[in-house]
């Protein structure tokens, strides 16, 4: 897998592609990063080209501390980006969470270039958000403390808290130490006040399949948003699987089940 650096607005998105057949293109969630992707898709890596590719101003691609860019059009219109460089015309097209809906928006403006949609647990949509203080928070005090320090203490939570195993929270802080702090406080505290879809009766509008994933018991990503969002469009089935700290050890879940969509 080579990086590639493909421009959109003014800013330099990371992308890698893998695997061999038609192409699925993939954007990854709030906090995330392109390498949390590849361990997700890798069961689709024999029969699909799988791009990959850093949010602006997550991890590899270039960061953004002006509020104004991490607008969820704007950040469609990076997906196009990477449609367009690769020369790639029509795809299979997919995001979690934060990536969920700028793939809806891409989706939107551009449903001639959608062969399907694979949705991971929608975040936002016509509802603030239920965890919004919370990521709010979180990036005042990536912003106040630093990264390592913000990294040490969330770690205390995560394991005293919610229970969460060493290998999980590894997962978590591997993630949120890709990022540059400045950047990544900022996508935290602009995301988490994200109303991309005031009326989601407008996602009617896509007719193409689609197959979303989610979760029970998180209000990060709360499943009956999932679920109305799925009730809003004509042509989606919503599968549920187990809860996000089980994701993060089983990454592979999540591709065999759009591998079981796509078959069909």
């Amino acid at each position: 897998m080579t990086l590639q650096r493909v421009v959109s607005g003014g800013l330099e998105i990371a992308v890698e592609a893998f695997g061999s057949g038609p192409p699925i293109v993939f954007a990854h969630g709030l906090t995330g990063n392109r390498n949390g992707t590849r361990a997700q898709l890798a069961p689709l890596a024999s029969r699909y080209r799988i791009v990959i590719y850093d949010q602006r101003g997550h991890s590899n691609s270039t960061p953004v501390t002006d509020p104004a860019l991490y607008d969820p059009d704007l950040m469609a219109e990076d997906m196009t980006a990477v449609l367009n460089t690769l020369g790639i015309e029509r795809a299979v097209v997919g995001g979690e969470s934060m990536g969920a809906a700028t793939t809806l928006r891409f989706a939107l403006k551009h449903p001639e270039r959608v062969e399907q949609l694979l949705i991971t647990a929608p975040a936002f949509g016509d509802r603030p958000n239920p965890e919004r203080q919370r990521l709010k928070d979180m990036g005042m005090a990536v912003a106040r403390y630093g990264m390592e320090e913000f990294l040490e203490r969330a770690a205390v939570r995560q394991r005293d808290d919610l229970g969460w195993s060493p290998q999980v929270i590894e997962c978590v802080r591997a993630n949120f130490a890709s990022h540059d702090p400045a950047s990544l406080a900022t996508a935290l505290q602009t995301v988490a006040d994200w109303l991309p879809f005031p009326q989601l009766a407008t996602l009617a509008k896509l007719a193409c399949p689609v197959h979303m994933i989610a979760w029970e018991q998180d209000q990060l990503h709360p499943f009956e948003l999932a679920q109305r969002v799925a009730a809003a469009m004509p042509n989606a089935r919503l599968e549920t699987i187990a809860p996000l700290p089980a994701i993060f050890l089983r990454p592979e879940v999540v591709g065999r089940s759009y591998g079981r969509s796509l078959e069909i």
